[in-house]
This record gives C-alpha cells, structure tokens and sequence, in this order.
C-alpha cells in the first residue's frame, strides 16, 4: 500500500546586522532557565521563562544575539546570521486524544488524561543554492547541499562539543526519565538539550552514540517550543549560516555574503509505531485520517482520481510523510531584506492617528470593535473594497443572533452577544422523571404511593437522588480547590526563604494549614466517593434521566487585538488539511541524485519510505514557479519579504482598584452609541478628583499566545449568515467579491490571560510541579519534592493529593507588598478598576518584535505612583470604555474630553473593568412553591419540579366590566374585583357565579390571591394603577402564539400568571483566599465576597421580549404573610399616582434594584444542600406573560432567563372560560322562576352568533329571601342564538340579568363566524 504524504508551511526568515536598524527590533535570545525548576528558594522561579529585555535590540553591535558582546572590538556572530527555517507542525500533532474518561483506580493509566501524538522525529532539510547567486562567487560550496535533524537527540551539557552554540544549536528541554525518584530529577534540568544537525553524507539511523526521547509538542513544558524558533533551533527549525571552508583543512568556516535558494523540507518517524496511519490498520485509510483532521485527495467531479478513491478504502499498513518547500529565499549580509514587520511597526508611529490596536471583550468584540471604531477609514489600513464589507460585517454582528432585522431583534442580539463575555464551565446534573407524557400535555408525574420494602415512593427517590447529585458536584468542585490550597502551601515552602533560627516555627506555621487541608481533602475524597455510590444505586430505582445544570461563568480577561498584521498561519490552517498519496508525485526520481551527490541513500527503507521521500523531492524540483504564499499546500514562495509571524504577546499594565462604593448600577446608554441601554455598572463620582482612587494601584503583567481563529471565525460567520460556500463554482459575482474582499481584514488576536490571577495573587507560567505525569499516566510525586517538603507533612501520599491542580503558582513572597507602601489588600476577589497599558511587545516566531512602550524587563516596581507616561491608546470596547461624566472621561487620571480618531469613537488610554466576580458564579433561577402544613402554616419555599405547577394565580382584565377576573393555577375561576362603588372598586365573592371548589384546595394559592386583592380593595387608585401598568404591558408585549386565539378567554382579555420566582448568586467552590505571604491579607475572604451586594433589574420595558409586567418582594420564610403586596415595581408608569407602585424609570435610583450576595453551600456540613439552596433565594412575585421568558439582567453575569413550561399554560388554559357580567336584557321568555326548576334544563335566547353550546347563561337565584346577606346561586342555562326574529314576539318580555360565559375551545369555524 503506497504511503500518504501530509503538506506543511514553512517559513524563512533572512538575519543579517541590517534588521536591527529599523521600526521593529530583533529580541535577543531569551531561552527558558530551567535552573528555576530547583527546590532552591534563590533559584526557584514562578516563570521559568523570562519577559524579553529589549533595552540592547540595537545597534546590532550591542545585541547579544548578534554580537560577542565579550569581544574587543565587537565581533558578529556570523554563524548566527544567514536563513532561519521554521516549519509548522500539521493540526493532528497539536491535538490530543482521550481513550477513555474514566481511570482504573488501581493502575497506574489514567485513561482519561489526554494524549498527544509523537510528532516527526526526523527531518531530511535540502537546501538547492541558485548558481551565479552567491558572493563570494568563488566560493566552494555545493549547489545542494542535505542536512538530517534528529529531533529527538537528547544530551547532557557534558556530552555536548564546545563547538556547539548552546543557544543556536540545540533547544533547551525538560526530560523526565521515568525515574521519580531520581536524585537529579530536578538539578538535571537546566543541563539538558534537545535536537542535532548532522549532514545528510555519512548519517545512518540508528547510531548507538545518540540518545534518543520520545517527543511530542508537550513534552519540553514550554508552550512556545512548537512555533518559536529561538526555542526549538534543530528540533523544528534550523539556521543555515551559508558556512563553507575555502580549505578543507580549514579549522574556521567562511559564510557567503550573498545567496539565494530553495529548502527542501521532508519528515517522517523513525518508528514505524509511532506514525499516526499505523495505529489503527483495521480501519479503511479514511477512516484513519478523518480524526487526524485531514482527508485525502480524491480529485474533482469531473477529474476524479480513481486511485486515490481506492487508496483511501484501503486498509493495509501506510506511512506518512511530511513535507514543505519554499522557494528563492534571499539572503544579504549587508542589507536586510524587505521587512513586514517594519511595515506593521510604523503603524503604531506617532503618524497614525490611533494605533490599530483594540481592547475587547472577546477576540470577535474586539475586531467588531475596530471596524466600526474604524468606519470611516478603514479602506487606509486593509485597503479598497473594505469599507462596504466592514459595514456589513458589523450588521451581520447582531443578525447572526437576531431572527429579524428589527429593532427588538437587535436588542436581543446585542444582549446575547455580551453574554460572550464570559467563560463557562461545568454547572453539574441533575435528574428527572423520564416517564412517557401525554402528546401536548404535562409531563409525567412521578408516583407518591409509597414501596412496601423500601417506603419511599418515586418522588422521594427521584428527591433523595438530585440531593446527593447536588451535593457531590459541590464536592467534586470544591476538591480541586483544597487540592490546589494544598499544592500552594507547599510552593510557598520550598520557596521561602527561612533562616535557620526560624525554622521550626516557620515549619509548625506551616503544619497548622497543611495538616487540617490534608484531613479535608481525604474527607471530601471520602464523601465524593459514598455520593457517587448513591447517585448510582438510586437512579437505578426511578425512571429518571440525567441532564445539565446550567453552568457557571466568569467575564474573561479583556482580549487584545491587532488590525493590519497578517496572523502568519496559513489561510487553511483550520480546516481539514488535504493529503496526498505517493502516486500522485512524479514517478521519475533521476533529478534527486544531484540532492544526494552520488552519496548512497541514507534513507530508511521500512514501508517504502526511501521511494515516496525520493517523489516528494522530485515534486519539490519541479514545483519552484509556485506563487502560493498562504495556502498549506507544501509548495510556496518566499515572495521577496521577511515574514512577521506574530507568536506571543508580553504585555505590562497598571490597575488602579477603585473603592465598590464609589460605583453605582443603572440603565446606562451605550459610551460607545450603540443605539440600546444595558443594565451596567459605572462610576458614580469624579475619579481624577479623588487621589485615593490611584492610591491602590497594581503592576500586572503576562505572556500570551496570538491565535488564528478570530479571523478564521469571523470569516466563517459571514460565510455562515450569507450561506456562502466559498468552494462553490457558482457562487455570484457579490458573492465572489465577499469571499476576495474579507480575506483582507487582517487581525491578530491574545487574551490577556493573566491579569485575574495576578489580581488573586496567583501566577501563571512555567514552574516546578511536586508532581510528574508521564503521558497516559496518573501523577507520581517526585522524590526531591517530597524531599523538600517532608517537614511540613508533606510526604507521598500527602503530595499524590495535589493530583494535577498545580497550574498557577501562588505569589508567596514573589512580590513584596510592603504595608507603608502598599496599605491595602494586594489580593481582589472582586475586580473593579481601570487599567491601561504600560507596555506591550508583539514577539513573531523568529524573535522579530514591535515594541510599545519602553522597552524594559518586568518591573519590579509593584506599587506604581504618579501619572502614567504611556501612549498607548486602543480602541475600546463597549464593555470596556470609561463612562463619561459632566463631559468629560471618567478616569483614575485626568484624560479630557472623549477624542476622536477621525470619528466618533472614545480616544482613551485607560480600559474600565467594571465590578466582576473573579471566580466562576452563576445566577440561579426557579419556580417556587410552598406546601401546606397543619394549623394555616406552610413549608419553606423550595424549587417546583418540572412535573408541578408553579403558577399561584391567573389575572385577565374583564374589558367589558372594566374589572379584574382572578382564577386559580388550574383555570378555576377565583374571584372578580370591578372598578366603580362608594370605595372605587367592587370585590366579588369567591367563586361565584360557580360552585366552590372541593374543600381544602388550593390554600397556599387563594392565600396570596386574598392578600393581593384585599391589598387592591383597601388602597384607592390601587386598581386603576393595576389597570394601567397591565395595558401599557399588554400593548408592548409579543404577539401570543396562533394557537392562544383557540382559548375561550381569547375574547375577554389576555390572561397574566402569577409566579414566585427565586433569584440567587451562586458561587462554583468556595471564596478563593489570597496567596500573597507578604503584605496585608484578609482574615475572611469568604465574609468579604458575601458582603457585596451586586443589584440586578428583573424584567426590561426597553425589551419587549421580556415578560415581566411588574413584582412584589417575597420573604424567604413560612410566614403567612410572606409577599410584600404594598408595594410593586414595575417598568409601566400607571397614569393614577400611588405610593404602591414604585416605577422603574431608566433613570430609577439604584436602590430601586433588588440586590444578590453570592454565597457557597458547603458539601460536607449541610444536611440538605437542595434546602440550603433554596433558601438564599431573594423571592420575587410577578406577574408575568405566560408566554413570554422574564429576565434578570445583571452587570455582571450574563442574563439570566426563565420561562413557564408550556403545558402549565395549557392545562389552566384548557379549564378557564370566559365570561362577563350581562343585564339588564330584554328577552321574550321569561327564565325558570326557582332555582330547582333552572337546575332541570332551560333555555335562554340571546341576540349573541354561535353554535349551541358555545355560549352558557348563569341565571342567579335567591337562595335565602329573609337574608339580605345570603349569597345567590346560579343555574346554568343553555343559550340560542337569537337570529332578530324576538322582536315580533308578543309580550309580556322579561329583563334578566347575569353572567355570559364563552365555553370551551374556539373551532375554526366559531372563529370565523365572530
């Protein structure tokens, strides 16, 4: 079976003393210092890799990465110089694989941790010099000339010549034995390198002299190791230095000043095991490459490749070969080569009226955020035909979420697109009954009749079962926590620095944390295991299933991003990479025998690899007029420039934290002028007159990765909302215009992840682990960590507890917060300030940087004073622009008036982070029902199940009586209440003109009923105001649905359900506690979280998709007299004035909006969490659409939605009639003159259209005639319909007057008869 050969990109980058003269700079080599993996509290480091000092990028003379900066006069390091090679890895190496999710507690496997493949381990790289290109041209150098680079050469300092350039030769690397135990496990590390160029003449595979490590992306602990050049030199990428000897006796080498060529590059795996097509060979071969991301090619429709077809159903075994080339790269010693990153740099010149930078919420918030901060000229930074397409990109931002292009639409869109904003995570499960329902009715309901054996009936387990569920998922999520507090105590240990008078209280200080946190997690571990064994046995004793929590969030750190730079990937980088089989290569091979220079093939010849790496090479000779510059096609030209790949961003911000107190929530516009209000924070006073809001001031500072996907999303949502196949032959010519002109927006894009921990005084970077995981392997302690922590407690099983919670480190004593300096607490559990940049470095994969700011290593200066110098001044995001107040920016430091960058756009340099949570949270919200006790009391309130009804009430406005009707949860009606009479409203009795129903039901439900209508008859204007805020609602909500114009109550008036809705802030583990062993810190981080009171507004009148029509506030106890019917807010002002009704302007007060404290239930101590839960709700009465969500709209979470089951509606709906108060009316015949006689059938005729029985007369009687007080009764009687013909009846005629009730569903044929 003939092999499979996979493209890669390459890229070449000329280095020569020219390129430190310009706009960009050249960063000097900063390699990872593993010597920070010691147990030494001098040498151990947060970051083992250091920011780049740009202070010496140039002159050249002064780079030390060009220049010996030892020697007099300064020397060049020429063989640093030349052509830097850089190939990128296929997506199926980057990727990693899971095999199982579960583990086998008692092996060493763990299946669940994810696997990376073993990448190409050795790489055959030819470069083909131009003849007559080089100077000197006399020099004696092959016109081909092969290197191999094994990748996988592991070596010790010691066994590495002194002719090797540590920093240029060979990778720095991180190499784990399998020996945990090993005394040097940790010294050894900063010894240790990776990687040899050897030639390609005399290599043979297998050399027994080179040790060798099985290798994938992961393996060095070093993210940048896949991509940066200066990290993986004869790994991943090499330097040809153009080097020959004018002798070959020659100790010294010459380098050529001049050259141009091409570079062959072909890899493969040494071990036919490790090849990703030979893992799986009873699979057809694509099958084996779909999960490898890639797909072979077949050809077209009409020039199919019928051996490819039958290639890809093949199932014998197959390698796989990766190649590139690229071609006339240029190199000159004297003159840099044209440089983009040059071109990128002069745009963030004093020239450019703002730099193209843009601070958003999300990578896609920020390049929206550029365009239309952009819109007038964005044509000068992406060029012609963008300004069209930019106007369309940011209405397709709303439209994607929008089923209308309306205004309401739009509203919610934007609303849903800041729920962006934030990242989610798991939320937990829950269960329920999974008995079959009736098509269109409620759900199936649980049993309640009790086992014999067990006494407990469906409903017990099916509550005993989402008690435990909850409560292990509050375990689960907490034991991550301890693990990691137990992981950060043992950090701060070894890295401390203890004097020896202080030792033994400094360890019984420690041992006062670790041994109580030791105690807790194998408590935890305990109980998460006996949960889990009740989560299993009892869902096997209902008919349940399992689903979703809702999950919890926190607002991500702002994301960066930059217009203009080309991400560098390939255009295709995310999508299924096409592959090749060897037959579609040429089968002449004779040309590469020049590549091999009559040298036998050194090549390996295991699955035919030698022959397909010999048609990959032919290819390679044929293929140099390629003009392809950004496809993955393995075949590219250099196209005359220095690429700027951007890799990595280090960046340097100040926070100044600004006091809660001096931030208010309101309904506030847009700072930006979108054209709708969001509930959001803002400062309420003047900030630059106050110096105690730049008194707490932080450096912060991180490393990020730059990411291709913001452009390849925002590419995808066009293509998506357009339904653009970019592929497709017959696409339009506007169509064709899109897809050419949206491939000119150039964005980069990195969160600046690390600006959270460092406010939770943690730290993100590569350190020293107490634990070492080999892949697909649980966690072994090391020896030497045990070692160093031993004292405090922390031995083997006591370390083996941290499992894998160890990614962030803790401050410690990494920064000193001093307590004259630095009065406050350096620790922010909740952040609310503003920030701005100090420093920003954009670093691409050869070291090639635009540097904003001044250059400078990380400060050591942690507690900043006086205005800050920086000129950095992004695009802000709408969720991020300061607000204005009295005209001017509201910022820390005085910024002016909002500027403008030719346009309307807020010109600030500082971003504002308005108050957020920083740990995961979320806004709980339920149906809530109380259940009757003995003696007129109730139960605490508690969530309703999906099978129950949570509705207490229905209100309907009687137009035709100009009064109220109130009617049960169930449809029955309850109670009337007209406007009119000597105290301006009139109550009914209850239930009449129906019969009661059955004793004792419904008492929790006609209790609040009772309370609300007294609340209405005891208060003048109370029902005009309900009148008024209830037509005001009904005039903005949404059209019901079709099949509501069925129900008989459709004619009288809307109906309005009455709901208690629970509101609540949850957090996802416990308050997290500062880590900050220097400085202030607070003794309760938990009490300092629970006392902030974050507001939200329940229901919207700007949103018509809310349903809200106004609430009552709800204690959360048993009391009779739990809701607060005195006073309703409501967004609809009533027209008569009353002290009841608190109306919610857009400029309301924020002591108007109901407030949420977060809080933890904590797992271990709580008899019942479900209760618990239940019990920090802030309740909230409502009246509500039935039909429509209602809302809590919150400034720091995303909005919270609620809506009624469908079939709570219908079921009352199906019940409740329609009817109205009729009389007097003249009818020819007289009705039944007894009750008794009426109860005997009796029809009425009525001047009313209808079929018989659609209509129903209630006819009262007096049942008492000695009682003035007695209630009537009232017969029912059939009604005719009068067709005009009574008015030539003889007298004598009759009035009567009662009740006309509509019954039962409208047919189509009564809808259109009225």
């Amino acid at each position: 079976m003939e092999n499979v050969c996979i493209p890669m990109h390459v890229d070449a980058f000329a280095l020569c003393p020219d390129n430190c003269n310009g706009e960009s700079k050249i960063a000097p080599i900063t390699q990872p210092n593993y010597t920070g993996l010691r147990l030494d509290s001098h040498l151990i480091q947060h970051d083992v890799l250091d920011h780049i000092d740009f202070h010496y990028a140039s002159p050249a003379e002064l780079n030390p990465r060009l220049s010996d900066l030892g020697s007099n006069p300064r020397r060049f390091k020429f063989n640093r110089m030349g052509i830097h090679l850089s190939w990128s890895l296929p997506r199926l190496y980057r990727t990693a694989k899971v095999t199982d999710t579960k583990s086998d507690p008692n092996s060493k496997k763990d299946n669940s941790s994810p696997v990376y493949r073993p990448i190409p381990n050795r790489w055959l790289v030819t470069r083909h010099l131009h003849p007559k290109s080089y100077k000197p041209d006399n020099a004696d150098i092959p016109e081909f000339q092969s290197w191999i680079i094994e990748s996988d050469v592991i070596r010790k300092i010691t066994e590495i010549p002194d002719t090797v350039d540590l920093e240029t030769d060979v990778s720095p690397f991180v190499a784990y034995t399998g020996d945990a135990n090993a005394p040097d496990a940790l010294k050894a590390q900063a010894e240790i390198f990776l990687g040899q160029k050897l030639d390609l003449s005399g290599w043979r595979e297998g050399d027994q002299s080179r040790k060798h490590t099985k290798l994938t992306i992961m393996n060095s602990s070093n993210p940048l190791f896949p991509d940066y050049a200066l990290h993986n030199t004869n790994v991943l990428s090499m330097i040809d230095n153009f080097a020959y000897k004018k002798d070959p006796k020659d100790t010294d080498f010459q380098y050529l000043t001049q050259a141009a060529a091409d570079y062959y590059v072909v890899g493969w795996h040494s071990d036919g095991g490790d090849d990703p097509l030979m893992q799986s060979q009873q699979d057809a071969l694509s099958d084996r490459l779909t999960p490898l991301l890639l797909q072979l090619d077949t050809g077209t429709d009409t020039q199919p490749d019928s051996k490819a077809k039958n290639l890809a159903s093949q199932k014998d075994a197959t390698r796989c070969v990766s190649h590139a080339a690229i071609y006339n790269v240029q190199y000159n010693q004297a003159t840099k080569q044209r440089s983009i990153a040059d071109e990128a740099a002069r745009k963030f010149t004093a020239e450019v009226k703002m730099e193209p930078l843009s601070l958003g919420t999300t990578p896609l918030d920020g390049i929206l955020t550029f365009l239309e901060a952009h819109q007038k000229d964005v044509e000068t930074i992406f060029g012609q035909g963008t300004k069209n397409l930019a106007s369309e990109i940011l209405n397709l931002s709303q439209l994607l979420y929008a089923t209308a292009d309306d205004y309401d639409a739009r509203v919610k869109a934007q609303d849903l697109i800041s729920q962006q904003n934030f990242s989610k995570t798991d939320g937990g499960f829950q269960w329920s009954f999974s008995g079959r329902a009736l098509p269109g009715g409620s759900p199936a309901t649980p049993s309640t009749i009790p086992d014999p054996k067990s006494h407990k009936s469906d409903v017990d387990y099916l509550r005993d079962l989402n008690e435990a569920q909850r409560k292990l998922d509050l375990g689960t999520r907490k034991l991550k926590l301890l693990q990691w507090e137990l992981f950060a105590e043992w950090w701060k240990y070894v890295s401390e620095f203890i004097p020896d008078l202080k030792k033994i209280q400094r360890r019984s200080d420690y041992k006062a944390v670790v041994d109580p946190l030791i105690k807790a997690i194998k408590d935890l571990q305990a109980l998460c295991g006996s949960l889990q064994a009740s989560v299993l046995d009892l869902s096997g004793k209902v008919s349940c299933k399992k689903s979703s929590r809702n999950p919890y969030f926190q607002r991500t750190d702002p994301s960066l991003c930059i217009a203009g730079l080309d991400s560098g990937w390939p255009d295709d980088f995310m999508d299924r990479l096409f592959v090749h089989g060897e037959h579609q290569f040429p089968d002449d091979t004779t040309a590469v025998n020049n590549i091999y220079q009559r040298n036998l093939d050194p090549l390996p010849t295991d699955h035919g690899l030698q022959a397909t790496i010999k048609k990959v090479l032919a290819q390679c000779l044929r293929n140099s007029d390629t003009q392809n510059i950004t496809k993955t096609s393995g075949f590219q030209s250099w196209s005359g420039r220095n690429p700027f790949i951007p890799l990595f961003i280090e960046w340097e911000s100040t926070y100044y934290h600004i006091d809660i107190n001096k931030w208010d929530v309101a309904l506030r516009p847009s700072p930006v002028g979108h054209p709708s209000s969001q509930f959001r924070y803002g400062p309420r006073v003047n900030l630059a007159g106050d110096p105690a809001n730049q008194a707490d001031a932080r450096k912060l500072s991180g490393r990020v990765l730059v990411l291709p996907q913001p452009v390849f999303s925002l590419e995808a949502t066009v293509f998506q909302v357009l339904n653009i196949d970019p592929s497709d032959p017959n696409l339009t010519t506007q169509q064709k215009q899109i897809v050419s002109d949206i491939r000119k927006f150039k964005f980069i894009s990195a969160p600046l992840s690390g600006l959270t921990s460092h406010l939770l005084t943690r730290s993100e970077g590569g350190h020293v682990k107490p634990n070492v995981r080999t892949q697909g392997e649980k966690v072994i302690p090391l020896g030497a960590a045990i070692a160093a922590s031993q004292d405090i407690d922390l031995d083997f099983n006591a370390l083996k507890l941290i499992d894998a919670e160890s990614a962030l480190t803790p401050y410690g004593s990494l920064m000193d917060f001093g307590k004259m300096n630095y009065p406050g607490f350096p620790f922010k559990g909740v952040t609310h300030g503003q920030m701005l940049f100090t420093k920003l470095n954009i670093v691409d994969k050869f070291g090639q940087a635009i540097c904003l700011g001044p250059p400078g290593n990380k400060p050591r200066l942690r507690h900043p004073t006086g205005q800050p110098t920086t000129n950095v001044f992004p695009c802000l995001s709408d969720y991020l622009a300061p607000t204005v107040l009295n005209g001017q920016l509201n910022t820390v430091f005085p910024s002016g008036p909002p500027g403008q960058a030719g346009g309307d756009w807020p010109l600030c340099q500082f971003a504002q982070l308005t108050p957020s949570i920083n740990q995961d949270a979320r806004i709980n919200s339920a149906f809530l029902l109380r259940d009757p006790l003995p003696g007129g009391q109730f139960s605490a309130w508690r969530e309703a199940s999906d099978f129950e009804q949570p509705i207490w009430g229905w209100i309907i406005i009687n137009y035709a009586d100009y009064g109220l009707q109130f009617f049960l949860a169930d449809g029955t009606f309850y109670r009337e209440i007209r406007l009119g009479g000597p105290d301006d409203n009139d109550v009914s009795q209850k239930w009449l003109p129906f019969d009661p129903p059955p004793a004792g039901s419904g008492l929790a439900e006609s209790l609040q009923l009772d309370q609300l209508i007294d609340q209405i008859h005891k208060e003048p204007k109370y029902l005009q105001s309900f009148f008024d805020i209830i037509n005001k609602a009904i005039a903005t909500m949404p059209f019901p649905p079709s099949e509501y114009s069925g129900f008989a109550n459709a004619v009288v008036g809307k109906p309005l359900a009455l709901v208690n809705v629970g509101w609540s802030l949850e957090l996802s583990q416990p308050a997290i506690k500062p880590q900050n062993s220097l400085g202030n810190r607070s003794p309760d981080p938990q009490k300092d979280l629970e006392s902030y009171k974050f507001p939200v507004r329940i229901g919207d009148v700007e949103r018509t998709f809310d349903g809200v029509v106004g609430y009552y506030l709800t204690a959360n106890n048993s009391s009779r007299t739990a809701t607060d019917f005195k006073t309703v807010f409501t967004y609809f002002e009533p027209s008569a004035k009353t002290d009841s009704f608190r109306y919610l302007s857009p400029d309301s007060p924020p002591e108007n909006y109901p407030t949420l404290s977060p809080y933890y239930i904590q797992p271990e101590t709580t008899l019942n969490v479900t209760a618990a839960h239940a019990s920090k709700y802030l309740i909230t009465t409502a009246l509500i659409d039935p039909y429509t969500s209602v809302h809590a709209y919150s400034p720091i979470l995303p909005t919270k939605a609620l809506k009624l089951p469908a079939w709570t509606v219908q079921s009352a709906f199906d019940r409740m009639s329609a009817f109205f108060r009729l009389g007097p009316s003249l009818v020819t015949q007289d009705v039944p003159t007894s009750y008794e006689e009426a109860k005997r059938g009796a029809v009425l005729r009525l001047p009313i259209s209808g079929r018989k029985g659609l209509w129903r007369w209630h006819q009262p009687y007096d049942t008492n005639p000695l009682d003035v007080n007695a209630l009537p009764q009232y017969a029912a009687l059939e009604v005719e319909e009068d067709q005009g013909k009574v008015k030539f009846e003889e007298a004598p005629y009759t009035f009567v007057e009662g009740f006309l009730q509509l019954m039962g569903r409208l047919g189509k044929a009564d809808l259109e008869m009225n």
